[in-house]
């Protein structure tokens, strides 16, 4: 895939997430924000799992042999969607965004800069810690 075309599909993948935050917010107002947080997550297992029957070429018995700490992500994308849930009807849309992707910078700035994880380092430079400061300008400017 060429760059252009990620970075493409990135941005749109990216305005889903603001989509989904805008309607899990307002469901979880109704339901619960656990309630909403279980609907999405049973929703995704289902869908997941139709797309591994269909276009599956792993192994998913091949988890069991990585460290187990490899297999977090599945708590940190249930605490995000619950943060959001929550969030959202507190803050907006837009500020509840603004600080999850300034919370992502963050991360991503150290995790390449250390090489966290088995990722290739990348120095964390001005251009990095400029482009955060500009997004948490970017969160200020929002919220006042």
């Amino acid at each position: 895939m060429k760059k252009h075309v990620y970075f493409i599909i990135a941005i749109v993948t990216g305005a889903f997430l603001s989509l989904e935050g805008a309607l899990y917010g307002k469901l979880g107002e109704r339901v619960g924000e656990l309630e909403a947080n279980f609907y999405n997550f049973f929703m995704g297992a289902i869908i997941s799992l139709i797309f591994l029957i269909f276009f599956g070429k792993g192994k998913i018995s091949a988890l069991s042999q990585f460290p187990k700490w490899n297999l977090i992500g599945g708590v940190l994308g249930v605490t995000y969607l619950v943060v959001i849930v929550i969030g959202i009807p507190l803050v907006g849309v837009g500020i509840a965004m603004i600080t999850v992707v300034i919370g992502q910078m963050f991360a991503s700035i150290l995790i390449d800069h250390f090489g966290w994880f088995g990722i290739d380092k990348k120095e964390i430079g001005r251009k990095r810690i400029s482009a955060l400061i500009l997004m948490i300008m970017a969160l200020v400017f929002t919220m006042f």
